[in-house]
């Protein structure tokens, strides 16, 4: 069974990787440049900070899709799939929007859309498998503290 799934597994990790990677020199370029002159939260977390936050976030983002995959033959388990690929499509966007564009307003609000379609992959996934909606809460808590930070950034940087 799980030969089976080695090939969506390995695809699914190396466009994680691709995304990460992509993101990650857009978002280093900016913090080493103009971000550090914009005027931000004065709850802004260290710049360190986030490196550990998003890795334990996406190892809990790769567990809750895999046991949506699992039940994938369930028609609430397949739309709670498909709310969580657009929200993780919007996710893999936003560094692009706000540190490769600089574009805070987009920004904050495809922090809301990303927050509204985990919010939908949540109720969709409650009622077949409880433990991903647990492993979203997290991740959306800290969507609530991005959204914050850049409604600040959007509003302090007019």
């Amino acid at each position: 069974m799980m030969k089976k799934y080695l090939p969506l597994g390995i695809l699914l990790f190396s466009l994680q990787i691709l995304a990460f990677l992509t993101s990650y020199f857009v978002t280093e370029t900016a913090v080493n440049s103009w971000y550090q002159d914009i005027v931000k939260s004065p709850l802004s977390p260290p710049d360190w900070l986030f490196a550990p936050v998003w890795t334990a976030l996406y190892a809990m983002l790769a567990v809750a899709l895999w046991q949506l995959w699992q039940l994938r033959a369930n028609i609430q388990a397949r739309k709670a799939i498909l709310f969580f690929g657009v929200q993780l499509i919007a996710n893999y966007t936003w560094s692009f929007v706000f540190f490769g564009m600089a574009n805070f307003h987009a920004a904050f609000w495809l922090l809301v859309f990303i927050i509204f379609f985990t919010l939908r992959t949540m109720m969709s996934a409650w009622p077949v498998k409880r433990s991903v909606v647990w492993l979203l809460v997290p991740y959306l808590a800290w969507l609530g503290f991005a959204a914050h930070l850049a409604y600040a950034v959007m509003t302090l940087n007019p």
